[in-house]
């Protein structure tokens, strides 16, 4: 006669197998870094405020992808936060040279006109000379 296993009641099955262990959590990667944006349209405002600094920024908002697709992630995001900045940079010096001119063709006008009804420079803002009928 055998006698049962010390614990097991009369219900309960005898099974020598190791019941089936949970699935260990997965380890887990950081996020895929997401692809910086090119700044293409920063580059465009560049090169319609102020030209010079277009050359530059189109080249680092073209160069973003080829960074990104070999691998160079910090490489990347520096070619696009360059051209943003230099597309902002070009913004601010367009701006500041359209408030020059707008300034000084005030003051160029302002000059014209106090110097055209006060008649101090002959024929500005009168006739010609007179011709006699002989």
């Amino acid at each position: 006669m055998t006698t049962p296993a010390p614990g097991v009641g009369p219900d309960e099955p005898r099974t020598t197998e190791i019941p089936p262990a949970e699935p260990a959590p997965a380890t887990e990667q950081p996020p895929a870094p997401i692809r910086p944006a090119n700044n293409i349209g920063w580059a465009v405002a560049s090169l319609l405020f102020f030209w010079p600094l277009s050359f530059s920024a189109f080249t680092h908002a073209f160069n973003v992808f080829p960074l990104w697709t070999e691998g160079d992630v910090d490489g990347a995001r520096h070619a696009s936060q360059r051209a943003r900045y230099l597309g902002i940079l070009s913004l601010c010096i367009g701006g500041a040279l359209f408030v020059i001119f707008a300034v000084l063709y005030l003051g160029f006008m302002l000059l014209l006109m106090h110097h055209g009804h006060h008649g101090h420079h002959g024929n500005w803002g009168g006739p010609g000379p007179r011709m006699r009928r002989g």
